[in-house]
């Protein structure tokens, strides 16, 4: 069963610093993760890791291609971020679901 999850529209999400933005945008090749408008990471393919840590007062989200960081960043409030987190944890687990043994 091929599930493939559409972005409808382009997730923002930028670090408390400023100093990152990473963009959920949709593609011809599907969605794409775009760090700084320099980096794109096609999400269809399986090079990908994730890793979010929930404190009382801050969040880091890091994003791994290929074993490598691509991303670290300190994250606003959640609810700043439900939007960009919710798709891009949708697009991930589809994704993974697709290649999975069935």
């Amino acid at each position: 069963m091929q599930s493939e999850l559409t972005l409808h529209e382009e997730q923002i999400l930028t670090s408390v610093c400023g100093n990152h933005v990473a963009r959920l945008v949709s593609s011809s090749d599907g969605p794409m993760l775009t760090i700084n408008n320099r980096e794109e990471y096609a999400l269809r393919e399986t090079c990908w890791d994730v890793e979010m840590f929930h404190g009382r007062h801050n969040s880091i989200l890091i994003f791994y291609w290929k074993g490598e960081v691509k991303l670290s960043v300190k994250i606003p409030p959640l609810s700043q971020v439900e939007a960009f987190l919710t798709n891009l944890y949708q697009i991930l687990t589809s994704k993974w679901r697709t290649v999975q043994p069935q």
